[in-house]
């Protein structure tokens, strides 16, 4: 077992996808890839699971993760030990729209700012988010929390600070050359002839409260496919608002976004900063730079 296994498959973990945790090793794909093949090999038992969005841990993947990260961090205490130059980290989960704000608005400019500090961001599912921060595999997580999924009372019971950030508010995304388009909102009759266009992936929560009122369903893989068929007139998709609008297809306005008015459905949308007690200095300076910065271009 070697060094770079253990360290490519906590990248890989950590920032939720090959390709990223390549980016932040300052490695090619194919050595990173070629590095957890290894280790899972060498375990005989695969550690992630691979699909549309990333990779996911598998139950053995989180118990290898756990030991690895504590390998890694004795191998950084032995380092620190003999005064040579090493780089703290910080593990961030989030859903993958709040993770493309996080990307381009906290974590590129921290890292000009801070680049003795490694950051990991990684996709996560809203049903994994308290997984994340109870394993250890992230030391903080930016998040929704609707749904029903308690995931702020759960990351209360583990000692987390949670701070609101600010709230959404999902709105239905839809052709501009719909003939409902001109609407200010819709209410249910209107979205009775409509299909609705969600994400094919188990963990979907969002269209369960929603896909009673439609006629029918597409069931996409990502964001990129909603939007194409939101513009191409075939399909509408609900979303937090705020997280969609700079999307190009809505900038020009091919897509336009309708609040909805139903029976029984709030529409907010709380999203909100989670950390773990007792951060180290990097987390700290990042956990204080995301306060100070996630409202900006919202």
């Amino acid at each position: 077992m070697r060094l770079e296994q253990l360290e490519g498959f906590v990248a890989t973990a950590r920032c939720g996808s090959i390709s990223a945790a390549a980016r932040t090793l300052g490695l090619s794909r194919p050595a990173v890839s070629a590095a957890v093949n290894a280790l899972e090999q060498e375990l005989g038992a695969p550690l992630l699971i691979k699909r549309n969005q990333g990779v996911q841990l598998t139950p053995l993947g989180y118990r290898v993760l756990e030991k690895a990260t504590t390998a890694l961090e004795l191998i950084e205490d032995m380092r620190k030990l003999t005064g040579a130059d090493t780089k703290s980290s910080v593990s961030v989960c989030s859903t993958p729209l709040l993770s493309l704000h996080l990307t381009r608005n906290i974590f590129l400019p921290f890292r000009k700012v801070h680049p003795d500090v490694e950051v990991f961001i990684r996709n996560t599912y809203l049903t994994e988010i308290v997984k994340q921060l109870e394993t250890r595999v992230s030391s903080m997580a930016v998040t929704l929390t609707a749904l029903g999924l308690n995931i702020t009372e759960r990351a209360g019971d583990l000692g987390c600070e949670i701070v609101p950030l600010y709230t959404d508010e999902r709105k239905l995304f839809m052709s501009a050359k719909h003939p409902l388009a001109d609407r200010d909102y819709l209410v249910a009759e209107d979205l009775a002839d409509l299909r609705i266009a969600f994400y094919s992936s188990d963990q979907e929560q969002v269209s369960q409260l929603y896909l009673p009122y439609f006629a029918g369903c597409y069931r996409v893989a990502n964001r990129t496919d909603m939007l194409d068929l939101a513009a191409r007139n075939e399909a509408v998709f609900i979303h937090p608002a705020m997280q969609c609008r700079h999307d190009f297809r809505v900038t020009k306005g091919d897509v336009v976004e309708k609040r909805l008015e139903l029976p029984g459905i709030s529409h907010k949308v709380p999203v909100v900063a989670i950390r773990l007690p007792d951060l180290s200095r990097g987390e700290q300076m990042f956990w204080d730079y995301l306060l100070a910065n996630f409202r900006r271009k919202l």
